[in-house]
């Protein structure tokens, strides 16, 4: 094989195990009646969440404390894959941005409020940062 080709290869092989998720495997399923990750959500470790859904693709921001993030991707069913940013100003005028991947599981609760539990990672990893979940605030669900 030439030196070319093994690059053409090795940079597809990359750029598959990228889009794999890291290992994790995201069981997908039907999206429940009414919902959409388009909304404001609450969540517990990263404050208040801001989504927009259209069509399969998601944006949306986030702020908790001295952080504030952005996160994309896109919908399949009752799962969002995502891509995030984040800006943390610990010191004045020098915000420092870290990147990663993560994963949002949608669900109705028996109670009826709209929750998304998921994991995060840094890099190309969708998990082993840490849990990101959150529940849709009801008197806010289309802003």
């Amino acid at each position: 094989m030439r030196n070319s080709s093994r690059f053409v290869v090795a940079s597809l092989c990359i750029a598959i195990a990228g889009c794999g998720g890291g290992g994790v495997d995201v069981p997908e399923g039907p999206m429940p009646s009414g919902g959409s990750f388009t909304g404001v959500w609450h969540s517990p470790q990263y404050g208040r969440m801001q989504m927009v859904q259209t069509g399969s693709n998601v944006v949306g921001e986030y702020e908790k404390d001295e952080r504030t993030g952005r996160l994309q991707g896109t919908a399949h069913g009752n799962v969002m894959r995502f891509e995030w940013s984040e800006a943390r100003e610990m010191v004045a005028g020098r915000p420092v941005t870290t990147r990663g991947r993560g994963y949002f599981h949608y669900a109705v609760g028996d109670d009826g409020d709209h929750y998304i539990r998921g994991e995060w990672g840094v890099d190309n990893n969708m998990s082993g940062g840490g849990p990101w979940n959150a529940v849709r605030d009801r008197r806010a669900q289309g802003a």
